[in-house]
């Protein structure tokens, strides 16, 4: 897999992912090209793996690495993981 600039994704780095408000630091721990992963949640892995059609060869999942920046307290809404499924497009930024 590769960024946008075309340097090469690997477990571990820290992307910034814009967001609507602010932008957020994350830490990539699958690909969905070979679908390695970095020691994640197994009920997490598990239901990935499960589908193989949540994620595409051309995401990633990233766990966010400070506070989750969508996280919310409202009970009409479903709470908010730590992980999340991105396109690696020319917005999410290698930190590295």
């Amino acid at each position: 897999m590769k960024y946008h600039d075309g340097s090469p994704v690997k477990l571990g780095d820290i992307v910034t992912i814009p967001l609507r408000d602010c932008s957020a630091k994350a830490r990539v721990v699958m690909l969905g090209d070979t679908r390695e992963h970095l020691d994640i949640d197994k009920k997490f892995l598990d239901w990935v793996e499960s589908d193989k059609t949540l994620l595409e060869p051309s995401y990633v999942v990233v766990e966010w690495v400070d506070r989750n920046p969508l996280a919310h307290n409202d009970p009409k809404y479903a709470p908010v993981g730590n992980y999340m499924f991105t396109q690696l497009d020319e917005c999410v930024i290698s930190d590295a």
